[in-house]
């Protein structure tokens, strides 16, 4: 359901700004799903006067208009019939985006046009083009659109949980919010004048269906003209989701959104011998429905007819037969109420949902319908004129007797934890519609609302009561215990099956380690892995302190692994490395993912050509595991490690952070552990990984409408400008540059020693326009132009 900012204030003084009352609506145990802002791309749609029209000399169906917009006058070319001198009309001016167009300046005919004069449809505010928006004379030329009209609102969609109908309208709403925020809610005053006539003299009404029609009212209204609604009921539907149909219609929708109790409107010249009849449906009956599609009944339907045949299914959808049309003079208004059951099933068998069976199938309020019957007559009559016959026709067969639930303070305060006197409870439920009946010691008797058939126990009450006091102003007796953190302990989970299904197997090995393995790695002495947690009573030297790098241990199983015959292997561990400065107590603990990779890529096959570990696989295994972290910005650099061979390796930063490293192990240090064949390594540290979770936000990307361009480029480079400044400059040309891929890099035969040849791939995609050939053409050319002129290249 759609809540409307603008709507509520009609019943409620809301002192709260619509970002605080989408918290407060949810707190209160109305969910808000989504958010929506409408009528802010009105902006741009200015408040303008036809100065003048005069015949187009090229084509008879067009004007050329003279438009004052407040600043200037504009020369317009305009179709519509409706369009004349000194009349106040919507002007989007040159540059304007209205829905899917952006307005240009044209030639019509031999003609330039300078913007556009809008009709309702063009605006997104009825499905109206007959001919342009006429505004009132009292419009003041230059004002946007959006402010004039008061189009701009704040909407919520909202998840009505099905124990709760009354919420299903806006007033519901209204009652809620008034009895948290301790305010009166605002309803509005029904008066009606009728004629002399009686209905009864026009109307008659049957129920054979006393047990599956619980309530029927008729009144009837004759002589309205039928017409487009005005604007400020247009506007209040068209925010929550519903497109304008005519005045009649319009206001049964409203009065159904403003109470949450559907209605439905007859034309009354087709209603056969004025009887209208409440049956069961005969066996294949059929029924042509509102929607163009014509419905074989069954004797478990229930049918509003009329002496010949069904003109609505009863709460579901009105009949084809009977519907309000231009032509109509004469109306009945139907409000009604039935059983929700049998609503539910015919509705699932048909496989029909409207606005008006969800609400019925959530067991509505009998009284409820006369109430909205009264608002529509008083709306209709209001926007469409006519004469309200005297009197109703009214089937009401078994009136509910009003229940009443006993409430105890005792239970209260035992239930909740909290301390509120029976004045503060009074004024909680009476805030929700109930009455206090009466009340003596430790006891207080509720009278309950017909529209609240969910609250009939003491529990309910006291459940009421807390939605109000908020469960947030319960006060905390106990600590939580944060025994682990849930979140980091899944990701540590996640990433060991990442690396398994990559096929690594996992190694565990003692957290002991020995300080010469940091010598053999010629790990500089400035480096932070030399602050080592020293143990007091170690078993020798070789476990004498606490390992602050993994990667020693694994270069030890790749060994033993070598060793033993097996030549081609992965392994990783996940663990702890541990530091610790000197005026530290206890050491640093951080966990840290090391891998190493040795042999083939994959197990040989007959098929495929065997493939030796690179760096590049490695790099791909990290891009995959850091995939899993909201980092943006992340570069790969040369790294300076010692214990690495050069232009193998790389050094991974994130915010001038190195969050970890990757590449060859240099064939000295790989001798000084006895290591005949190439290793590769990596090693991250996850501490500064599970850091960005905490700046992590999600913001929704919408499928772009336009499809993207892929355009590839190719040329030479010298070797000293690294990869990650020539992607920026070529990101920095324009901004419809959505992704650049390095596909290739070439150097050998053809090409100078100092150089390269790279080729990119580049994505192009615009959000509001299909890209052209001519567009990219243009856009690649800068492109080579800004690297030329930064880089010298040479185009291949």
């Amino acid at each position: 359901m759609i809540i409307s900012y603008n709507w509520l204030k009609e019943y409620l003084d809301i002192d709260v700004d619509p970002q605080e009352l989408k918290d407060i609506l949810t707190y209160a145990g109305i969910e808000v799903e989504a958010v929506d802002n409408i009528g802010k791309n009105l902006d741009q749609i200015k408040v303008g006067l036809i100065k003048d029209k005069i015949k187009h000399p090229n084509a008879d169906k067009l004007s050329i208009c003279h438009v004052d917009t407040g600043q200037e006058t504009v020369q317009v070319i305009c179709g519509a019939p409706n369009c004349a001198t000194d009349q106040k009309i919507a002007f989007a001016g040159i540059g304007t985006k209205l829905q899917d167009m952006k307005i240009k300046k044209v030639k019509l005919r031999g003609v330039e046009s300078f913007g556009m004069i809008c009709s309702e449809k063009e605006l997104g505010i009825s499905e109206n083009h007959d001919g342009i928006l006429e505004l009132p004379e009292d419009a003041p030329v230059g004002e946007n659109l959006s402010s004039y009209l008061k189009l701009k609102d704040t909407c919520y969609d909202v998840e009505i949980t099905p124990n709760r109908p009354d919420l299903l309208g806006m007033i519901g709403v209204a009652r809620d919010l008034a009895a948290i925020r301790n305010k009166k809610i605002i309803l509005p005053k029904i008066e009606l004048s009728t004629s002399k006539d009686k209905i009864q003299n026009f109307l008659t009404l049957e129920n054979f269906a006393p047990k599956k029609c619980t309530r029927y009212t008729a009144r009837l209204i004759k002589n309205v003209t039928i017409k487009d609604s005005p604007i400020w009921l247009q506007k209040r539907l068209l925010a929550v989701g519903l497109h304008p149909i005519n005045n009649v219609v319009d206001v049964t929708n409203f009065v159904m959104l403003e109470f949450g109790h559907p209605l439905h409107a007859f034309d009354l010249a087709n209603i056969q011998d004025k009887k209208i009849v409440v049956r069961m449906a005969k066996e294949n009956e059929k029924f042509p429905a509102l929607d163009d599609e014509t419905y074989s009944l069954t004797t478990e339907d229930l049918v509003i007819a009329d002496a010949e045949r069904p003109i609505a299914l009863a709460g579901i959808i009105g009949g084809k037969n009977s519907l309000i049309t231009k032509e109509t003079k004469d109306i009945v208004i139907e409000a009604a109420n039935f059983l929700y059951s049998n609503i539910r099933k015919t509705g699932n068998r048909l496989k029909i949902s409207t606005d008006s069976s969800y609400r019925f199938e959530r067991d509505i309020a009998d009284d409820t319908a006369d109430i909205v019957s009264r608002r529509a007559a008083q709306l209709i009559l209001k926007t469409a004129g006519g004469e309200l016959l005297e009197g109703k026709l009214d089937s009401y067969p078994a009136p509910q007797t009003p229940k009443k639930v006993k409430l105890r303070q005792s239970r209260i305060k035992k239930v909740l934890t909290i301390d509120l006197s029976q004045r503060q409870i009074a004024a909680y439920l009476e805030g929700l519609g109930l009455k206090l009946i009466s009340q003596k010691d430790d006891e207080q008797i509720f009278q309950i609302p017909s529209f609240r058939k969910d609250l009939t126990r003491e529990i309910d009450l006291i459940e009421e009561i807390i939605r109000l006091f908020g469960y947030n102003n319960v006060d905390t007796h106990l600590r939580s215990q944060k025994i682990m953190d849930r979140k980091r302990f899944y990701l540590r989970r996640k990433l060991k099956r990442i690396m398994v299904e990559n096929g690594f197997s996992e190694i565990r090995n003692w957290s002991f380690g020995d300080p010469a393995d940091l010598q053999k790695m010629e790990i500089q002495a400035e480096d932070e892995r030399w602050k080592l947690a020293k143990l007091k009573n170690p078993l020798g030297d070789s476990f004498s302190v606490m390992r602050s790098t993994l990667i020693p241990d694994l270069l030890k199983n790749a060994r033993f692994n070598f060793n033993h015959g097996q030549k081609d292997i992965k392994t990783f561990e996940l663990n702890k490395a541990y530091t610790r400065d000197k005026e530290q107590k206890l050491a640093t603990e951080k966990f840290h993912l090391s891998a190493l990779l040795s042999g083939n890529s994959r197990p040989i096959y007959w098929k495929e050509t065997n493939q030796k570990i690179d760096f590049y696989e490695v790099k791909g295994i990290v891009e995959e595991i850091i995939s899993l972290f909201p980092l943006q910005d992340l570069k790969y650099l040369q790294s300076t490690e010692n214990y690495f061979q050069q232009g193998q390796a790389a050094t991974i930063q994130w915010q001038k952070k190195k969050i970890g490293e990757l590449g060859k192990i240099d064939r000295k240090i790989a001798g000084k552990f006895d290591l005949e064949q190439d290793v590769f390594i990596l090693d991250l540290d996850l501490e500064k990984l599970f850091s960005a979770l905490k700046t992590e936000v999600h913001n929704f990307q919408p499928i772009p409408k336009y499809p993207p361009v892929l355009r590839d480029l190719s040329f030479i480079i010298s070797k000293k400008y690294e990869f990650l400044k020539i992607k920026k400059e070529i990101a920095s040309v324009n901004k419809t540059i959505k992704k650049i891929v390095l596909f290739d890099e070439y150097q050998g035969e053809n090409i100078d020693l100092d150089k390269r040849s790279l080729s990119f791939s580049i994505t192009f995609s615009s959000d509001t326009k299909t890209l052209t050939d001519e567009y990219i053409n243009k856009i690649i050319k800068l492109i080579i132009d800004r690297l030329r002129s930064k880089f010298d290249i040479e185009m291949r």
